[in-house]
């Protein structure tokens, strides 16, 4: 009787084993996806993180030298109606296309790291950051006084509904920022 049963137990059938491996590709592919997805989350956590620290800064360095990063005037959202915004008012590194602002929140023009050593912030009581990191995705991240923002406060790409604000802000995954807003920018709003 014994050697009944071992002969009709032999193994996995052909049929079996493709079924378990298509179960463990299954599995296999629903965890990768769960990592890419918390990846992804965890980034855009870092980078909202990142924007309190700096909006923080920037609201100290008002508190103390009544200006915004590049010497714009504090609590001023740029417009066109106001004829044009300052030379300087997008404070923002280089993006994925190589595109550059004249200067960045490291830079001494900002007032954050450290005073602009050509033209003084009156009553600088600094640094507001010790070092400004580079975002998630390795590019610096803006301040913008004529950011365009949606009535939800969502980046806008233009039209009649986009309305002008005072944000900080990273230009996420795709890096592509200097004037190109689009749905991926992290943004956080200062005034608007």
């Amino acid at each position: 009787m014994l050697g009944k049963f071992l002969k009709k137990n032999r193994g996995f059938t052909l049929v079996e084993l493709l079924v378990t491996i298509a179960i463990i590709g299954v599995l296999a592919g629903l965890s990768t996806y769960s990592l890419v997805s918390t990846r992804a989350k965890a980034k855009e956590a870092v980078a909202l993180n990142d924007i309190a620290q700096i909006k923080k800064s920037i609201e100290m360095l008002g508190n103390d030298t009544g200006l915004w990063p590049g010497h714009q005037t504090l609590n001023i959202v740029c417009t066109d109606l106001m004829g044009g915004c300052p030379e300087g008012n997008e404070i923002c590194g280089v993006d994925e296309n190589g595109s550059d602002c004249s200067y960045g929140l490291r830079d001494g023009f900002s007032g954050i790291v450290e005073n602009d050593t050509l033209n003084s912030f009156p009553a600088w009581n600094g640094p507001y950051m010790n070092k400004i990191p580079l975002d998630p995705w390795g590019h610096e991240y803006f301040f913008d006084t004529d950011y365009e923002v949606t009535v939800d406060n969502e980046p806008c790409d233009g039209g009649t509904s986009c309305l002008n604000a005072v944000v900080v802000g990273s230009y996420g995954p795709n890096g592509e920022g200097n004037n190109s807003y689009d749905e991926d920018d992290i943004i956080t709003i200062m005034l608007r």
